[in-house]
């Protein structure tokens, strides 16, 4: 079951590095051959299989139990003549019994006790009843026992069992996301790279111009029949602006040519991207969106906002289906490589649900992969569906629940605030506090919805405006539909006051917060958004643990793959307003037992112990021992999906032993 991880700690055979073979050829970062072995296959991730191990019978099976033979008293008689072997028949050995033909079998050994045993490791369980041991036992999919490595190995090990020394690497539960988009990661990291440093290279709008022409020379702008960048800050751009279509324009005007900002939530477009999506002039600006506009004038500039955005991606030439599908073979990749074992499409269209339907019925899905479904755009789609349903996995596809989006971010001043922002964008009031995504009357009818359908609703809001509409709408809803354990989730919270933490406490409201965002964008939150006191203040972690709601660590829409050890670091220590860290071992939960749990999975995942499911992850260091500054160097050496290794590190993975 563990071959997928190379060999690599102890003194065993080297591997040599190289490309994963993809059916889309979309490149990823070299790896070792042994996860050249586990991952390559067509649509960039292979058919994990645990390996046939061979079964030798005992010894006692394979020798016959003969008599004793004493010395005649008398002399033997006369010698008979040995049968003649039927012709081809291997010929007799002297001294040997015959063989009865009508002997049944020997019998077969009696399987392994365990079929691997972790040990030699840090152990972090996560479980109250025992936070650390050495050792982990797993039989088919499930953890059979955890303790010490003597007694683990002493009860647990028999033959045919695969023994896995850690050699002091830790080993935690698998983690969770709470907020991801996977199919959305698996496009924007193979689109044009935009990001400015440290993350990229781009520091002006030429250097950004010229990233986009190079990729639109590439055998995927021809396939995708559009050009797309991806990460760019115009905070971190020498001009200090966002691009305009005049400058997309002269990448190309007879393709179109899009470029989305790193906090996703809004994007620019050439002449022809706007021409496709039938966007001039005298277009109106549709609810929870944004048409930009030069100066004076009504004619769009190219940037869309919230909703224009989302009706601009609609327009656009659609990708081949074997693209879509490797968009979300390359989301998982990223993913099993960060060491998840359960992903989440945060808003999933009905595109969405029939190509991760498709992927689960092919047997694509290595991890477990849980669906938000828009409710807009796909809600119909959810009543009466027989193939995607809230309560078993098929092909390790769930649905979760249902979502939508109440505004934007505050690091472009997106988000819906009770107060203005620090300084107005270009061309807006100095009273400007941003804008909802959705009317008062939207947001408690799609709330009412939800709960109607006794779905689970996730929701991001980043404003406080945007976070009393939805308490607002939450409250009508559960009155109107009383149910037990909802489990609604806020996701983003970038603006808590202490008096919405409270009252989100008493709905039984969860929180999937990004903190990494914080140390992305400090200096346009400080110097133009919310200002010092209130950046001190984003993202609330340490508020919203100490009022004692679940919080939740989700991936970040700026990186081009998630980055569950970046999020842990970020969370323990923030740059600004110390007050709102979490401590390690909060923060390592809000990768695993709390995510779980929001999923209504507790008693299968989050933590190790006898029972749940063998989801696993190795890590090289212990980040409850690292200090803070270094937890971005421990590596992912290994992931474990249920007892089948779906991803072996480049580091080189854990030497199996005998």
């Amino acid at each position: 079951m563990l071959d997928g991880f190379a060999a690599g700690i102890g003194p065993v055979a080297s591997v040599t590095s190289g490309a994963l073979p993809m059916k889309s050829a979309f490149v990823l970062r070299g790896t070792s051959l042994a996860i050249g072995l586990a991952l390559a296959a067509p649509a960039l991730l292979a058919q994990t299989q645990a390996p046939i191990r061979p079964i030798s019978p005992p010894a006692a099976a394979l020798k016959p139990v003969v008599p004793p033979i004493t010395a005649p008293a008398v002399a033997p008689a006369a010698p008979v003549a040995a049968p003649l072997a039927a012709p081809g028949a291997n010929p007799p050995v002297a001294g040997a019994l015959p063989v009865d033909p009508n002997a049944p079998p020997p019998a077969p050994p009696p399987p392994p006790l365990s079929d691997i045993i972790f040990t030699n490791g840090e152990v972090l369980t996560l479980d109250d009843k025992r936070p650390s041991a050495q050792a982990v036992a797993i039989k088919g999919s499930k953890i059979i026992a955890v303790g010490k490595s003597k007694d683990i190995l002493a009860r647990w090990k028999s033959e045919g069992t695969e023994v896995v020394d850690l050699a002091g690497k830790t080993l935690v539960p698998g983690f969770i996301d709470s907020w991801g988009q996977m199919a959305r990661m698996g496009l924007y990291s193979v689109a044009a790279q935009v990001q400015s440093p440290p993350e990229g290279k781009v520091s002006d709008t030429n250097g950004l111009l010229r990233e986009l022409r190079d990729w639109g020379r590439g055998d995927l702008a021809k396939r995708f029949g559009w050009i797309i960048g991806f990460g760019y800050d115009d905070t971190r751009l020498r001009e200090q602006r966002r691009p305009s279509r005049t400058d997309l324009d002269s990448v190309s005007r007879d393709t179109p040519v899009i470029v989305v900002h790193y906090s996703g939530s809004h994007l620019v477009a050439n002449s022809k991207a706007l021409e496709l999506a039938g966007i001039g002039r005298d277009s109106i600006d549709p609810p929870g969106g944004s048409i930009g506009r030069w100066p004076g004038s009504k004619e769009p500039d190219g940037v869309l906002e919230g909703a224009a955005a989302t009706a601009l991606l609609g327009a656009l030439p659609q990708l081949p289906r074997d693209d879509r599908q490797a968009m979300i073979q390359q989301g998982q990749t990223l993913y099993l490589q960060n060491g998840y074992t359960t992903a989440v499409e945060a808003r999933a269209t009905p595109d969405d649900l029939t190509l991760y339907t498709q992927a689960a019925d092919t047997g694509a899905l290595k991890l477990d992969v849980l669906l938000y479904a828009d409710l807009a755009s796909a809600g119909a789609n959810l009543k009466g569906n027989k193939i995607i349903g809230p309560k078993y996995y098929k092909g390790h596809l769930k649905l979760a629940g249902v979502s939508f989006v109440l505004d934007g971010n505050a690091e472009d001043r997106s988000a819906w605030l009770t107060q203005p922002y620090q300084l107005p964008p270009p061309g807006k009031r100095t009273t400007f506090a941003g804008y909802p995504g959705s009317t008062d009357e939207t947001a408690s009818e799609l709330f009412s919805r939800a709960y109607a359908g006794g779905w689970q609703v996730a929701v991001q809001a980043n404003g406080d405006a945007a976070i009393d509409q939805f308490i607002s709408g939450l409250q009508t809803a559960s009155g109107k539909h009383p149910g037990k354990d909802r489990r609604p989730l806020l996701a983003g919270g970038q603006t808590l006051r202490d008096d919405q933490l409270d009252t989100l406490k008493t709905l039984g409201v969860s929180l999937a917060l990004a903190p990494r965002r914080l140390g992305l964008s400090l200096a346009p939150l400080k110097d133009y958004a919310l200002g010092e006191e209130r950046t001190a203040r984003f993202i609330p972690a340490g508020a919203a643990a100490g009022k004692g709601l679940p919080v939740l660590l989700a991936g970040d829409a700026s990186q081009i793959e998630p980055t569950p050890l970046a999020n842990l670091a970020a969370a323990i220590k923030r740059p600004v307003g110390e007050a709102q860290q979490l401590s390690p071992l909060d923060a390592l939960k809000a990768l695993t037992v709390v995510p779980a749990r929001q999923l209504g999975e507790e008693k299968l995942k989050g933590s190790i112990a006898v029972g749940k499911l063998a989801d696993l992850t190795v890590l090289s260091a212990n980040p409850l021992k690292t200090p803070t500054d270094k937890l971005g160097e421990i590596k992912v050496i290994g992931t474990v999906k249920e007892g089948v290794t779906v991803f072996g590190g480049s580091e080189g993975g854990v030497p199996i032993l005998r």
